[in-house]
């Protein structure tokens, strides 16, 4: 039973594999700009903007991307190298870690506050930095507890940041999706804030779009421009086809991603009513994304160990939290993803609890 995989169930909208296959029988299988088609650079930068999102010119400020993880690639790559320090709040997605030290720069891991939600604590970014620091990486909704930055604590984070040089690298893939009335607040549409941030974004998540690598990023030129000359080295341009696809997923599924985020949102909700309320687990405050980050009473074991024997004995697989957290804080920890059925959420997640309660009474089975 899959809780582990960090992708929708869903299957991509039927336009938009029409409008690739469309793409493919008009010849638009050739090399395109590098910085990506002009339509789908303007498709981006409406829907940035019309999300109350800040506003960027398709013509120098947005770069299509081989999904979001070329994006953190290119903007971390574009601006930091040895001697810089990155301040990666953690636990996280671990592809920020391995970029910073690819560049050669420093990763410097920020605990985020379980009493707190996870979510991120400007005071605590002011006491990490130092004249080393180049650049914060902000996830919001975040991977993997699902917690969501506010606009109060962005407002906060642009005082500390003010008088600094540190850019932010602001990983919102997960925009489209939070839910019980919370609001996504981009970065870059806080005051100081826009022109020190590049933000990521993407189709895999709220498009169910995976495994067709499409993503952006959107930043004001003199930060673009860095990132564009890495990407005319490296992948040169996505594939123009499924940038014509990526259109239609931006102009005519609105119907069917808001069919998508109720379906999370039920599933979210089957989860937590059999998490909450559960001795000893502590879940932190997962209003966005499709991740819930269970912690649970150390005398039950490592979550490497609990998440193997979770999959041999109960067939049930997840993520230890180890897998996001460096610093050994995650070492009791579960990420479990609610992007497969109502029913294969409540069953998995009904057989973790039953092997919280085997171990709670020192049972192994």
């Amino acid at each position: 039973m899959h809780l582990e995989i960090g992708r929708p169930d869903f299957d991509t909208p039927t336009l938009v594999k029409e409008a690739a296959t469309a793409s493919l029988a008009a010849g638009r299988v050739h090399y395109g700009p590098n910085a990506g088609t002009p339509q789908l650079r303007t498709a981006i930068a409406r829907t940035l903007a019309a999300a109350s999102g800040p506003v960027y010119d398709p013509d120098g400020e947005v770069i299509v991307t081989i999904g979001a993880s070329e994006a953190v690639f290119l903007a971390i790559m574009a601006f930091c190298g040895p001697g810089d320090e990155v301040l990666i709040p953690v636990p996280a997605w671990p592809a920020y870690e391995a970029c910073v030290r690819l560049a050669g720069a420093t990763p410097v891991f920020l605990p985020l506050d379980p009493a707190q939600g996870y979510s991120l604590d400007p005071e605590a970014v002011r006491a990490r930095l130092t004249p080393r620091t180049r650049m914060l990486v902000v996830c919001t909704p975040h991977n993997p507890t699902g917690a969501v930055v506010d606009a109060g604590r962005l407002r906060a984070l642009a005082d500390v940041l003010r008088h600094t040089g540190v850019l932010v690298l602001s990983d919102e893939i997960y925009s489209e999706l939070v839910y019980d009335g919370t609001r996504h607040v981009p970065v870059a549409t806080v005051a100081d804030l826009h022109m020190r941030t590049l933000t990521v974004g993407g189709f895999a998540k709220a498009y169910a779009m995976d495994g067709w690598r499409l993503g952006w990023l959107a930043a004001p030129r003199e930060l673009a421009t860095p990132a564009l000359r890495i990407r005319q080295f490296t992948t040169a341009c996505p594939p123009t086809f499924t940038q014509d696809a990526a259109v239609s997923a931006l102009r005519d599924t609105a119907q069917e991603r808001a069919q998508m985020r109720d379906a999370f949102a039920e599933r979210r909700r089957a989860a937590l009513d059999l998490l909450n309320g559960c001795t000893g687990l502590h879940i932190g405050n997962p209003a966005g994304a499709f991740y819930l980050y269970l912690t649970y009473p150390p005398h039950l074991g490592p979550g490497d160990r609990f998440a193997r024997e979770l999959l041999e004995e109960d067939h049930v697989a997840v993520v230890p939290g180890a897998a996001f957290d460096p610093t050994g804080a995650g070492a009791h920890s579960l990420r479990v993803s609610y992007a497969r059925s109502v029913d294969d959420i409540r069953e998995g997640v009904s057989r973790i609890l039953r092997r919280i309660d085997r171990l709670s009474d020192g049972g192994r089975r």
